[in-house]
């Protein structure tokens, strides 16, 4: 039997799953354009979450885990399954720079596992770098990704080379972004390594990391 934290990631992916397949299928029998292959690895990779959590034995941020499912909802599966991206030209901008944050939060999420298990922070310019890093290179390898997919799946995620540049820009801004809410904000907390919070906000985010049981 699955541990039950996997379980509870299974099925808050599960509506966004559901949906995902209706809205295709139903735009699919309606002649208007709808990938279902794409749909459907999109759809299996909203479990990537609990697939993680089940392999490394340990537990993502709720808040982390929603921020990825609606990323692959608005992102890849609205803008290449449903060809968003033509339709509004701005779409893939806003998805890269919401991926920089979300990117971001995996980095900080990544030092402060890292600094529980040392019970020690990091130097504050060692952990910014580690979360921008993040972001930046998880940017130019999602344009492979997309390189990738246009060629062999038909999508129609890149313009060239302006619009690959400015995509990278993006992801970078977003990091950018997301250090600037948890150095001025202290957020999110659930994420937040020690090294970069402020003494007030310490207290809240000092949990040592959960594992699964089971």
């Amino acid at each position: 039997m699955l541990p039950q934290v996997v379980r509870r990631s299974l099925l808050l992916a599960l509506p966004f799953q559901a949906g995902a397949l209706v809205v295709a299928l139903v735009l699919s029998a309606a002649g208007l354009p709808a990938q279902m292959l794409l749909t459907v690895l999109l759809v299996l990779s909203m479990w990537a979450p609990a697939a993680a959590e089940l392999v490394f034995r340990t537990t993502l941020p709720r808040a982390f885990q929603l921020h990825y499912v609606i990323f692959i909802t608005l992102g890849p599966y609205a803008g290449s399954a449903l060809n968003v991206y033509v339709a509004i030209a701005d779409w893939d901008t806003l998805i890269h720079f919401d991926s920089g944050v979300m990117l971001a939060w995996l980095g900080m999420l990544w030092v402060r596992r890292m600094e529980e298990r040392v019970n020690a922070p990091f130097p504050a310019w060692f952990a910014l770098a580690v979360i921008q890093l993040t972001a930046m290179a998880f940017a130019a390898a999602w344009e492979i990704c997309e390189f990738a997919s246009d060629r062999l799946i038909g999508t129609v995620a890149q313009g060239g080379l302006d619009d690959t540049m400015a995509d990278i820009m993006a992801g970078t801004m977003g990091g950018l972004f997301a250090i600037a809410l948890l150095l001025i904000l202290g957020r999110p907390r659930s994420l937040a390594p020690a090294s970069l919070l402020r003494a007030a906000h310490r207290a809240p985010a000092a949990e040592t990391p959960r594992r699964i049981d089971g």
